[in-house]
């Protein structure tokens, strides 16, 4: 799959080519870097959704629209959207039901949840 980025920090946030910066707890930093090996190597959205430790889940309220994986039992979970091939954000669909289809993922946040 591909990874792109809502923003610059997003991707200071997430990719493991800026892990001098992060300020994260070391579990914290070992799991997203799995995360990412996870997602680059994996075939399509499902392979994600049938990880059953990263508990693929949708967001609500401000956030709709927009899914989430945790980092184990760390506090931390990535926020992402799922995307179409031209990489444009797929909003309003049934994302489960398309998920072999989806092969871009945009990374909007990684944060810990419980702050």
């Amino acid at each position: 799959m591909l990874i792109t980025y809502k923003s610059k920090r997003a991707e200071e946030q997430f990719s493991s080519s800026f892990q001098k910066r992060w300020r994260y707890p070391e579990q914290v930093k070992t799991k997203l870097k799995a995360l990412e090996n996870f997602i680059q190597s994996a075939v399509s959205l499902q392979d994600i959704i049938n990880f059953p430790s990263f508990h693929f889940h949708h967001l609500e309220g401000n956030r709709k629209g927009e899914w989430a994986v945790y980092l184990g039992h760390t506090g931390y979970r990535v926020t992402l959207i799922p995307c179409d091939k031209e990489g444009k954000e797929i909003f309003g669909k049934d994302i489960v039901s398309e998920c072999r289809m989806i092969t871009i993922v945009e990374i909007t946040e990684v944060n810990n949840h419980y702050e």
